[in-house]
């Protein structure tokens, strides 16, 4: 028997009525984005269960020798974890691989040495501080940031016991337009300086308003394992 950390149901819901009002919220954006097919509500839920399982046994993703789970995260949201799919795109994965752990694009380790020095800052800080960082450039991932960043935000606030974050009808306008802004920001100039860390304050202040407890399981959400 386990409990889960994450309303997994409830996620889904969001998710979907985000899917079914994405045009309208299209036409709102600075820059209009890909539509929401049922693939991608497929694989984030698939992301969102991992980070659930991950919660739930206490992994601490950001540590030495765990980092493959940040990996997996991009995995699932850009191919889910059905087998075939995994083989159909196994080049692009290992090609994810080599550019994640390489010091000049990807830099899990400058990530991971960012996230150590302000390990003593309040977790919504942590968490908006890591999406930025994943985000812009050079990106964490070859693809997929935006999404695995949500997830990863999701797990470090998990952590803690904050709710996770789940685009909604309500914030995504909120949320997608600032992103823009940060994937077009360069962490290793004069970007970080001046530009990133307002949009680190930014998205700390964002996840604070935006916070919806219903997103945790309720204590007698409890199924077989």
């Amino acid at each position: 028997m386990f409990k889960h950390v994450l309303d997994l149901q409830k996620i889904e819901q969001k998710l979907r009525d985000t899917q079914r009002q994405f045009d309208r919220i299209n036409a709102q954006l600075t820059m209009r984005r890909d539509g929401m097919p049922d693939s991608v509500i497929e694989h984030m839920m698939e992301g969102y269960g991992y980070v659930d399982k991950l919660l739930r046994d206490n992994v601490d993703i950001l540590r030495m020798g765990q980092f493959h789970h940040l990996l997996e995260l991009n995995h699932l949201v850009l191919c889910g974890s059905s087998k075939a799919r995994r083989d159909e795109f196994r080049n692009h994965l290992e090609r994810t691989e080599a550019h994640f752990y390489d010091r000049e694009y990807g830099d899990i380790g400058g990530l991971v040495e960012w996230y150590q020095r302000h390990a003593g800052k309040p977790v919504r800080k942590r968490a908006a501080g890591v999406y930025v960082r994943v985000l812009s450039r050079p990106q964490l991932f070859i693809e997929g940031n935006h999404r695995t960043g949500a997830l990863i935000m999701s797990y470090i606030l998990g952590r803690e016991g904050k709710p996770p974050f789940v685009l909604t009808p309500e914030n995504a306008e909120a949320y997608l337009n600032p992103s823009t802004l940060v994937r077009d920001s360069h962490k290793y100039s004069l970007d970080e300086l001046i530009k990133i860390p307002k949009l680190k304050r930014y998205f700390a202040e964002f996840l604070k308003e935006n916070e919806d407890d219903s997103l945790i399981a309720k204590p007698e959400s409890v199924e077989a394992g």
